[in-house]
């Protein structure tokens, strides 16, 4: 009797979890956000899962340390719950939660002396190197030509690289990017077409063909 009451009660309690994981994915973010500014864990729970492969992914181009970066975005949301009580509205969470880790991250790098001022403009600052594993699933035909982009891309300073990052792996509008990287709407586009006549004259080759291959990237 009682092997058949445990294994009641777990398979009772299986379904409830899974019942709230599938309430919790169904959440928009600004739900989410709203119960998290109430004192929900789950909702903080949630918005980690949701959110911690692109916060991670995003994190290593900065750091390029997958420790530092598991313990800013740890850090970010310990940060989070603590202060729960404190948080604004917000009308776009997963530009928020990057570009609080960016400032998360370049205070690390303050605090830990790795490096003496955060230069923006450096190349060591933002890292964009990247795979087919990585990046695409794509036939084997293209590598070559992601090959010479990887490397094309390399060559541009951070806020370059990062930019069209945002714009073309992560697919985020300009006002997202602005948020992010401090800058005006203006300099946003300033800023992405800079980097995309940087990026054409590299691999000379026309605009067209260059925002097409860029396009295809996540599709």
């Amino acid at each position: 009797m009682n092997i058949y009451f445990k294994c009641y009660f777990e398979l009772f309690f299986l379904v409830i979890w899974e019942f709230i994981r599938h309430v919790a994915n169904e959440i928009n973010d600004i739900d989410l956000w709203g119960h998290l500014k109430e004192g929900n864990r789950i909702a903080l729970n949630t918005i980690y899962s949701r959110y911690f492969s692109p916060l991670f992914q995003y994190g290593m181009r900065m750091l390029q340390d997958e420790d530092a970066v598991r313990d800013c975005i740890q850090n970010l949301f310990v940060q989070l719950w603590v202060n729960h009580h404190k948080l604004s509205n917000v009308n776009n969470l997963r530009s928020y939660l990057i570009s609080s880790l960016r400032n998360g991250m370049i205070t690390y790098r303050s605090a830990e002396e790795r490096f003496k001022k955060v230069d923006l403009e450096s190349n060591e600052v933002f890292d964009l190197k990247f795979t087919v594993e990585q990046e695409f699933i794509q036939r084997e035909e293209q590598t070559q030509q992601i090959n010479q982009l990887s490397e094309a891309m390399n060559r541009l300073n951070a806020r370059q690289k990062e930019i069209i990052y945002l714009r073309y792996f992560e697919e985020m509008d300009y006002a997202e990017i602005s948020q992010i990287m401090d800058l005006s709407i203006k300099g946003t586009y300033k800023l992405s077409a800079r980097a995309l006549e940087s990026l054409r004259e590299i691999l000379n080759i026309d605009k067209i063909i260059l925002l097409a291959f860029l396009l295809s990237i996540k599709r």
